[in-house]
């Protein structure tokens, strides 16, 4: 299990650290910075976009996460699915 963490951790690492170039300030922050690419007018909703995505991305993983945590606990219980129905014998 050991091994599982380690390969899990050194590629969540591997993945911040590639994944930082792509990423960018706020579009505020951008605007801000004089003279920069940022400052023209087409910039400020793309960074709005891309601000949006990324928080829609971190919400729909761990939502993901979550639910499949909770389906792989459900499915290791062992229990049967339902409850028992004994049939009742009718009275006369």
């Amino acid at each position: 299990m050991s091994r599982f963490w380690n390969r899990t951790i050194v590629i969540s690492l591997l993945a911040m650290v590639l994944l930082s170039c792509a990423t960018y300030a706020c579009p505020m922050c951008k605007d801000s910075i004089p003279n920069s690419d940022a400052s023209q007018a087409v910039a400020l909703p793309s960074g709005f976009n891309n601000s949006v995505y990324a928080m829609l991305i971190g919400f729909l993983s761990v939502l993901g996460l979550v639910s499949g945590m909770i389906f792989k606990a459900v499915r290791e219980t062992g229990a049967r699915p339902g409850f028992e129905i004994d049939p009742k014998s009718p009275k006369k």
